[in-house]
């Protein structure tokens, strides 16, 4: 716009009128003689910026020292543009170094003021710090996940499809940084991060900071690229994803070792292909967030590519775990309590039986334990299942102790029961009820080694001893199978898994494994029970090693408890 002279020398005493409006606005206030190179802002500017003073000729180059490097020829343009036009309007979103020299975000504005008959041209406006907007990100100067947004959907609106992949990295348990080493430590970490990745992708342009310790980055594949096989290209691109992230990785690691490890972290990364014609930009990120998480999950300092195969699978699960909850919220529906028989090997008679959940859903029909009991764990529902099936195992040991007063129920105790629950109390509460003797029942653990590495697991297990209980460790042999757990004296019962029985009377080292084990049990006071036995050969060579208890297909396979007592109880006597 145009002022008449008497206007312009009114703005000519510029720094003046700068402290005069400096008193009503937040911004900071600023007068740039571009035709003479001069610049005057606010004194706040000073305070909060990494400018020399307040005023200053030679001005486009004393503002790109405090200028972000990436931002300069953005600000160079439009600066020439209106030099050019002598008029129109300044606009910008760029970054400024603040006293501490990190780059932060700022809008600056301005009108420009043109005096014809001495040929001088002015912009003034204002500077204001817009780094807590939702666009950008101050502690690492990168765009949020709404610039990424934004950028997506304007590749769609472009002519033609767009193709290429977003990668997101994200911290390995920056939670535990922030709490050992506090939120400026932390914020440290997530600008060493930006740093590293914005290095590695050779700008700042692409490279975008979402929630908590996740960054973006936006690859845009080259359009003229002839790629003659689609699955040639997704591979290529992913073999891209797979070598930036490995690229950030070791640049990350590099920098951990230069400052003596004094923090170390790891990152993991996913990544997730996308074509502008057929995916939302919602789409996308789910997919790469997904990627994330299954990298996480596998261990953490690894990069994972999206895969639909692993996403069904995963909302699969997700689903089973959801009718896993309306199940047991609804008076444990679909839930039965199946028995296995154990013989005794000496009375050559039915000694007791193992209780073992199954699940019949309305949704998917009968499921495998093997699929949905580790579901039960990961959710912690096995909580109140548990307690339910300590019930059931009680009432019917209760009634079966009738026609064999020494019968023996062995349950199941998960880990997450003893961890996460007061185990002990509630099995007292459930056999209690039933007026149960303690000798009737058998906890059975499955080996692992919570056993060695866990005291509450090692507390509660003696707390069972102490209350009369016997405890089994199941499937012994097939995990750490640490000799301590016999040297303790904790169990009096092993019980050897069915890989080491199957074709025992045709394999010398399995017969041999098992008869160790027996001799040593039996050496110790302790019982054993062979599990899988399924033959009469595999019986008869069992039962020369000295096994004192039988469990597998030869004598039942679990079944309902009505069917149960028909076929193992009938004929006992009451």
């Amino acid at each position: 716009m145009e002022w008449k002279n008497e206007k312009v020398s009114q703005v000519l005493n510029y720094e003046q009128l700068i402290s005069i409006l400096d008193e009503c606005t937040s911004g900071c206030i600023f007068v740039y003689d571009l035709t003479n190179d001069h610049y005057s802002i606010s004194q706040k500017a000073v305070e909060a910026f990494e400018l020399e003073s307040s005023s200053f000729d030679n001005a486009l180059k004393k503002l790109e020292k405090v200028i972000y490097p990436d931002d300069i020829a953005i600000l160079s343009a439009d600066i020439q543009r209106i030099i050019r036009d002598k008029k129109g309007k300044h606009d910008l979103e760029y970054r400024w170094y603040n006293r501490q020299h990190n780059p932060v975000w700022i809008n600056c504005k301005g009108e420009t003021v043109y005096d014809r008959e001495s040929d001088t041209l002015f912009l003034i406006g204002s500077v204001t710090e817009i780094g807590n907007a939702k666009r950008y990100d101050n502690i690492t100067s990168l765009f949020s996940e709404m610039m990424l947004e934004g950028r997506y959907n304007s590749l769609q609106s472009d002519e033609g499809d767009t193709r290429g992949y977003i990668l997101l990295v994200g911290v390995d348990n920056f939670k535990a940084i922030n709490e050992k080493h506090g939120a400026k430590t932390g914020d440290g970490v997530l600008a060493d991060v930006a740093k590293c990745i914005v290095e590695c992708v050779g700008g700042t342009k692409n490279v975008f900071r979402l929630k908590g310790d996740e960054f973006a980055v936006l690859y845009i594949a080259d359009k003229g690229k002839n790629i003659s096989d689609e699955s040639d290209d997704e591979a290529e691109l992913i073999g891209c994803a797979k070598i930036l992230y490995k690229k950030i990785r070791q640049k990350i690691d590099k920098l951990i070792k230069k400052k003596n490890y004094n923090i170390f972290y790891t990152i993991s990364g996913g990544a997730s292909l996308f074509s502008t014609e057929s995916d939302t930009f919602e789409n996308v990120m789910q997919s790469v967030k997904f990627a994330l998480h299954e990298a996480k999950k596998r261990g953490r300092n690894t990069f994972v590519p999206y895969s639909d195969e692993h996403y069904k699978n995963y909302i699969h699960i997700m689903d089973v775990q959801e009718n896993l909850r309306n199940s047991i919220t609804h008076n444990f529906e679909g839930f039965e309590v199946y028995y296995q028989p154990i013989y005794s090997a000496s009375e050559k008679r039915i000694n007791g039986a193992e209780a073992l959940i199954r699940w019949n859903s309305k949704k998917y029909g009968f499921m495998s334990p093997v699929e949905f009991v580790p579901l039960l764990e990961e959710s912690s529902l096995i909580i109140p299942l548990g307690k339910w099936i300590i019930r059931q195992a009680a009432s019917r040991c209760k009634k079966w102790i009738k026609y064999i007063p020494d019968f023996i129920v062995h349950i199941n105790l998960s880990f997450v029961q003893i961890i996460k629950s007061d185990v002990v109390k509630d099995a007292l509460k459930c056999i209690n009820e039933h007026g149960l003797n303690h000798k009737n029942i058998v906890f059975e653990i499955t080996e692992s080694g919570e056993l060695e590495s866990n005291s509450m697991v090692r507390n509660v297990l003696h707390s069972f001893e102490g209350l009369g209980f016997k405890l089994a460790i199941d499937d012994f042999g097939t995990g750490y199978s640490n000799l301590r757990y016999i040297r303790d004296m904790t169990f009096k019962i092993i019980k050897v898994d069915r890989m080491f029985v199957q074709n025992i009377d045709k394999s010398k080292d399995n017969s041999a494994l098992v008869k160790y084990i027996i001799d040593m049990a039996h050496t110790l006071g302790i019982s054993v029970c062979v599990e899988g036995v399924e033959t009469e050969e595999e019986l008869s060579c069992v039962l020369s090693l000295g096994a004192d208890f039988i469990q597998g297909y030869y004598y039942g396979k679990p079944v309902p408890a009505k069917e149960f007592e028909g076929k193992f109880l009938a004929d006992a006597p009451l």
